[in-house]
Parts: C-alpha cells; sequence; structure tokens
C-alpha cells in the first residue's frame, strides 16, 4: 500500500506521518497490557488536573485547519479533543481491542489525531487531498457530507476518513484485524520532532502489546 499527501493539504499547515505495521495479534489482553493501561490512565488524570481545553495550542490548531477549508467547529470536532473531553469528564473510555486502547492513551497524551485503520479493508493506496466535489462518508451506517475543499483521505473506491472528524466504519479495527494504517497528524503548533516522538510512541507501544512490524512509509 502507498500513501500519499497532496500539496494543496500539506500547505494549509497540516503536518502527516503514515505507518504500516503488520502481522499483529489483537485479540488477548494480558495482564501486563491491563497493568499499563491503567497505569497510563492514572497517570494522564494527573496530567490534566486544571487543564484548560479551550487554550490548548495543539487543539486549537486543528480548529484553525477547519476554518481555513470553512468548517465551523461545533458540530466538527477533532477527535482528539472529543476524546479528551470524554475522559475530562470521568466518561468510560475503554474499548474491546487493544490497538484501538493503545491510539487512545497515544492521543490523549499528545493531543494530536491519529488514525488507525484495518488495512486489509483499505482498497488500494491513500490519497490525502482535497475534495473538488459534494462527496459522502459512511460512518455507522449512515452518510456524512462532505464539502468542497474538505481535505479526505481517500483510497481508490472512496473515502475512507474525513477531516479529523468521520472514519468509514468499513476500515475500523477490530480483535481481528491483523495489518494498519496509521496516520499520525499534528499542525502549525507541532513540530515536526514532536510528531515524530509520538509516532515512535505509538509504534514501540503496538509491537510491544500487539507485536508485529512496523514502517513507516510517509513523512
Amino acid at each position: 500500500m502507498k500513501f500519499i499527501a497532496t500539496r494543496e493539504v500539506l500547505d494549509l499547515g497540516l503536518k502527516v506521518i503514515g505507518i504500516t505495521i503488520t502481522n499483529l495479534y489483537n485479540k488477548t489482553k494480558t495482564k501486563e497490557f491491563i497493568n499499563f493501561k491503567n497505569k497510563a490512565y492514572k497517570a494522564l488524570e494527573e496530567k490534566y488536573t486544571n487543564f484548560d481545553i479551550e487554550t490548548d495550542l495543539i487543539l486549537r490548531g486543528f480548529n484553525e485547519l477547519h476554518k481555513k477549508v470553512g468548517i465551523k467547529r461545533k458540530k466538527n470536532t477533532p477527535v482528539s479533543e472529543t476524546i479528551l473531553k470524554k475522559f475530562l469528564k470521568g466518561e468510560d473510555i475503554s474499548v474491546q481491542d487493544k490497538l484501538t486502547e493503545l491510539c487512545n492513551i497515544v492521543m490523549l497524551d499528545s493531543r494530536l489525531s491519529i488514525g488507525m485503520y484495518d488495512m486489509d479493508k483499505i482498497d488500494g493506496n491513500v490519497v490525502l487531498q482535497k475534495a473538488n466535489s459534494n462527496l459522502k462518508i459512511s460512518v455507522n451506517g449512515e452518510d456524512r457530507l462532505i464539502n468542497p475543499g474538505e481535505y479526505i483521505y481517500n483510497d481508490d473506491k472512496e473515502v475512507i476518513y474525513r477531516l479529523e472528524v468521520n472514519q468509514n466504519s468499513k476500515t475500523f479495527v477490530s480483535e481481528e484485524t491483523q495489518n494498519i494504517f496509521i496516520t499520525v497528524e499534528g499542525n502549525e503548533a507541532t513540530s515536526a520532532e514532536y510528531l515524530m516522538e509520538v509516532t515512535s510512541e505509538i509504534i514501540d507501544l503496538v509491537t510491544s502489546y500487539c507485536g508485529g512490524q512496523a514502517q513507516i512509509i510517509y513523512k
């Protein structure tokens, strides 16, 4: 699989790294994994004591990207902000599979947008580009409208991700997933060094708890 990010999107200020990790095992949650997860969430609780989500530069950076393509914040909250708000409210954000749990932990810690896709459900290659017409993305059986100018991730057949907001259900990770494609996204408030630091973290965690072979295919 190849991943291409077009200049028209990068010129908005979006920064992205693409990763593949193959030959994973995502089923059994070991005691070691559960201990790691519990310690990670406890550390995050301490980290975000008295945290002001409205003034955070990284989260604001994603909303600035949305403004550039004419998207209002109210109904198009970046996934990293959505999950952090739930966490700060004390809502249960635990999930069934290890991969998604690890993705959520790293996303909470970094506040970057991290997309994780079942690579075996992607048709062909992936291109990050601007929509040039009205399109739709399928999310949990419902079609969501995509306006011209919004940036999207397309495989050879359809849109698999819209902005940092909506992921096509066909690419969702499950316990059966063996191969994944990951995108780590930053913005003008995040340095290239920080993006790579977070990329290394998610690679280390996934390969430690799920095995597999990782490769950075775009940076």
